[in-house]
């Protein structure tokens, strides 16, 4: 072997090795995204069937209005992953107060489905009136208005089984929806 060669692989072997160390790894191409609004991806079946659940229970309250519908974004995905793991040791409904909007859920069990988590948010539905964009005296109402807020147009939503048993459901919105005196459609 060469002196040359020797050199090139010594040193492509050390800018690895440092690589390595250092935690860097290749970035992953851009997500996309097929006429379903499911994203390309590798995820198991269950976790596939989570994602298309999710879509369809927002898209499902969404299209009442005709607005566009939801696509699942991967950097959301994540983002609300890394909230529940800050989140699984105590699980409290603590919003990250991150850059998107967010939709945060508990329940006592883990047999909790995207589509009964969602419309839960949605049943506050009863209690806002899109005409006076006001909601109810002592009600919440903003899970339901980021849902069909019009301008949100990517999802990623994660859920956290808790230590304690509970489990824990963020969904992350982009962009943010819920701006004071603004109508979600």
């Amino acid at each position: 072997m060469s002196l040359p060669y020797i050199i090139s692989a010594a040193f492509s072997f050390l800018l690895l090795l440092h690589l390595a160390v250092a935690g860097v790894q290749p970035q992953s191409p851009p997500t996309s995204t097929s006429k379903n609004s499911m994203p390309a991806t590798t995820a198991s079946p269950r976790r596939r069937s989570y994602i298309r659940e999710f879509l369809q229970a927002h898209n499902k309250f969404r299209s009442a209005f005709h607005i566009q519908p939801l696509t699942w974004d991967r950097n959301l995905t994540r983002f609300a992953r890394r909230w529940g793991e800050q989140r699984a040791a105590d699980c409290r409904m603590i919003h990250s107060y991150g850059p998107y909007g967010e939709n945060m859920f508990w329940g006592k069990l883990e047999h909790w489905t995207p589509t009964e988590v969602v419309n839960s948010w949605a049943g506050e539905d009863k209690h806002y009136n899109l005409d006076t964009n006001e909601c109810a005296d002592g009600q919440t109402c903003g899970h339901y208005t980021q849902i069909i807020w019009k301008e949100s147009l990517r999802l990623g939503c994660v859920r956290v089984n808790c230590d304690n048993g509970g489990l824990l459901v963020i969904c992350e919105y982009d962009p943010p929806g819920n701006y004071v005196n603004e109508k979600p459609i």
